[in-house]
């Protein structure tokens, strides 16, 4: 059997409909922001709850569009180690200044205390990545740090579409969030990326600010050094087909990831420990999480997966801490960072963690052999 670590398909009948309602936009006389966009705004601000959405060309620029409009130039902003490098290059291009902290290995999260130590006077926001689809347990914590020291509360919500805690959806819980439509994402238009709010001011400045910094009806009048951050009438279509779809998509993701836990739970495969979600949260799966402890070697157990028993592992969250980046070795200043700054937590996390293939279509014979082959894989590595 193979099993791709990673597989987009559209059924006939998406694609069917897809390419109808692909005819009317180029029959429309205008294929650049226009109904589809601003229809796919509307669903998703209703979608997570919120008064305000604000399509984009990606979730990097939406992030740096929130940072902006708050005005971070000169300041610092926290995020977590273990994240993309998009979350800190946002808040570099917005002219702050990156102070990095821990994450806590059994939820992937931003370590409140570790938070705590690291805000400084000139500190202005916090940033909350949603790693995998999983919000934080602390994070009624985190924003009472924020509020406490007058700080913004921002969500990088790239992975996390859908995913709740307490029933409160990501994309609702700070001032402001920044969503993902890339490929591998819950929920994909292939590029695109969100802003969402209740912040009107905010969502003025960002709508200003993609649209190269033009704020009222005179279309040769700019106020800001914005840019070309506007979304695409094709994309929004994407888009639009998948929120018709988007309970249904969740779901489906949810069930997957249970399968996992239930025969990863019956088999107790030695050096192998599940992530533990709690119930008040409940996540997007952007991937299926393990740890491999001991004896295990991610790279020989992926190459091995792959070619003894066909199956391609997908890519981790992250495999390098951010702040070992070399980008910021060449560029110094971006960073605000000291010798006795440790990460252990996340340096942890970036060396154990593997994961399992997660996407929509996988069948529970698919999943059941995924965990066969990595019983007998782990099993000859002891």
């Amino acid at each position: 059997m193979r099993i791709p670590g990673f597989d987009l398909k559209y059924s006939e009948e998406d694609i069917q409909w897809m390419v109808d309602e692909f005819e009317k936009i180029l029959q429309g006389g205008f294929i650049s922001m226009g109904s589809h966009s601003k229809e796919f705004e509307e669903k998703f601000a209703a979608f997570c709850g919120v008064p305000y959405a604000l399509g984009t060309s990606n979730g990097t620029c939406s992030l740096e569009m929130i940072l902006r409009s708050i005005g971070v130039k000169g300041s610092t902003v926290v995020v977590p180690s273990h994240t993309f490098m998009a979350t800190a290059a946002a808040v570099i291009h917005a002219g702050g200044r990156v102070i990095f902290t821990d994450c806590q290995r059994e939820n992937f999260q931003m370590d409140p205390e570790d938070l705590k130590k690291k805000i400084r006077p000139d500190t202005k926001a916090v940033i909350l990545v949603h790693m995998s689809g999983i919000i934080s347990l602390h994070y009624e914590e985190i924003k009472r740090v924020c509020d406490e020291n007058h700080l913004y509360l921002f969500e990088d919500a790239a992975h996390a579409h859908g995913a709740t805690i307490d029933g409160k959806k990501a994309g609702s819980l700070g001032h402001a969030a920044a969503f993902s439509f890339f490929s591998t994402k819950v929920l994909t238009t292939g590029e695109g990326g969100m802003i969402t709010t209740a912040d009107k001011s905010l969502y003025e400045h960002c709508m200003a600010l993609r649209d190269h910094g033009r704020f009222g009806p005179e279309p040769n009048i700019h106020d800001e050094f914005g840019s070309n951050w506007r979304p695409s009438e094709f994309h929004a279509l994407l888009g639009l087909r998948q929120m018709q779809k988007i309970d249904q998509i969740l779901e489906e993701r949810r069930w997957i990831a249970r399968l996992y836990d239930e025969k990863l739970s019956e088999r107790q495969i030695p050096g192998i420990k599940l992530l533990e979600i709690p119930d008040r949260i409940q996540s997007a799966y952007y991937k299926y999480i393990l740890y491999g402890d001991g004896f295990i070697n991610r790279d020989i157990l992926k190459k091995r997966m792959k070619e003894e028993c066909g199956v391609s592992l997908p890519g981790e969250l992250y495999n390098q801490a951010l702040h070992t980046q070399p980008v910021f070795k060449k560029y110094p200043d971006t960073v605000v960072m000291s010798p006795s700054d440790k990460f252990p937590e996340t340096e942890y996390v970036v060396k154990k963690h593997f994961c399992l293939p997660l996407y929509l279509g996988l069948k529970e014979k698919q999943i059941d052999y995924v965990v066969t082959s990595l019983e007998k894989i782990v099993r000859s590595m002891m």
